[in-house]
């Protein structure tokens, strides 16, 4: 299963009146950790876990710690510091090193489980939400806004005055799936729609001469649909985030591009088939050149990575695309040497709540 939060959701609803349910939430971190601020996953005392908040590392205790929060009905917080030797975490073995403080809440009908079905509906609509845990209490809000994956899975925690106190949230922005649309049906494709399922994403295939018997061998998860671009729904188009230009047909990718370059769209990432020849020969059927260019093109698309299968090419284009979707630049963090700027400081909530402990 997919650990994209739409995914987790989808395999949890079914589920929901079956056992009873906790959210986990990362609230604060320090040092080299898996996941950061604002990651999310769901527990039950039936032994479900829906999603992780590190590497599998603490995972099973997590489990044990949402099966002491059904049973007292009360949150709790759980602090796993690998650099404290007195800890849970140095006796599990974590070997990030870093510090996670993680917020267990009941998730039921009490407090309508978090508002994660409404949620699961805004996702289903293909808009993006910022949701609000309160740290101190099971309750939850969100609020529909505008899709910003540079921002995923990076929340924070902030103070909002309340009827007679401040309380404080963990305000995390949760995206709808990624959504990548591919032009063409040949065979070296059948790998890119795979690797990007694999992700979590949403993809859709579009060609005019699709039929039955090339739809059958590419996977079941994606949207396919026999249509010209210029034929494409608006509303598809607009939540777009990744487009793959590969008839392997100077004329029909010549007909996409032309087309694309006239409609609304979020500024995807676009990929095109071939070396930077064909790319200005397309153009030039299309009766464009790179300066009347609404949305840039990527032609050679795909990362230098080596190799020339199918699959290598895939891994390629989809590592570009990621990198364009989600605002990376795709360096190789052997070569960063700021890690300090790519890790939040563990600031740990200042409090009485008897719901804190660092294991108990």
């Amino acid at each position: 299963m997919s650990n994209q939060f739409y995914h987790l959701l989808a395999t949890w609803l079914p589920l929901k009146d079956h056992a009873n349910w906790v959210l986990g939430a990362i609230i604060h971190t320090r040092g080299s950790v898996y996941r950061k601020t604002g990651a999310l996953m769901l527990l039950s005392d039936a032994g479900h876990q829906l999603g992780m908040l590190s590497g599998g590392c603490i995972e099973s205790d997590l489990l044990l710690q949402a099966r002491k929060v059904i049973a007292l009905g009360k949150s709790r917080r759980v602090i796993y510091d690998a650099s404290d030797d007195s800890n849970i975490a140095w006796r599990l073995g974590i070997g990030c090193g870093g510090a996670a403080e993680i917020l267990l809440h009941p998730c039921n009908h009490a407090n309508d489980f978090l508002q994660l079905p409404a949620i699961f509906s805004c996702l289903q609509q293909q808009q993006a939400c910022q949701f609000e845990l309160q740290l101190d209490n099971a309750c939850a809000s969100f609020t529909p806004c505008a899709r910003a994956f540079t921002q995923r899975q990076h929340g924070h925690v902030c103070e909002r005055e309340g009827a007679s106190e401040n309380r404080q949230w963990l305000s995390s922005l949760i995206n709808p799936l990624p959504h990548l649309l591919v032009l063409g049906s040949g065979m070296d494709l059948i790998p890119l729609c795979q690797l990007a399922l694999v992700l979590g994403w949403r993809v859709t295939l579009v060609d005019q001469r699709l039929h039955a018997g090339k739809r059958e061998n590419f996977p079941s998860g994606i949207t396919a649909l026999n249509s010209s671009v210029a034929e494409l729904d608006s509303n598809l188009l607009q939540h777009v985030d990744g487009v793959i230009i590969a008839h392997h047909n100077l004329g029909l990718d010549a007909a996409a591009v032309a087309a694309l370059q006239t409609r609304s769209l979020a500024n995807p990432y676009i990929g095109l088939l071939g070396p930077a020849k064909r790319k200005a020969d397309v153009l030039a059927a299309a009766g464009l050149d790179e300066t009347q260019l609404n949305y840039p093109i990527a032609g050679p698309m795909g990362l230098a990575l080596g190799g020339d299968l199918p699959e290598s090419i895939a891994l390629s284009v989809l590592a570009e695309c990621h990198a364009r979707i989600f605002g990376s630049n795709a360096q190789s963090l052997n070569t960063l040497n700021a890690v300090g700027d790519l890790m939040p400081a563990f600031n740990r909530v200042v409090g009485t709540s008897t719901n804190r402990c660092a294991h108990e």
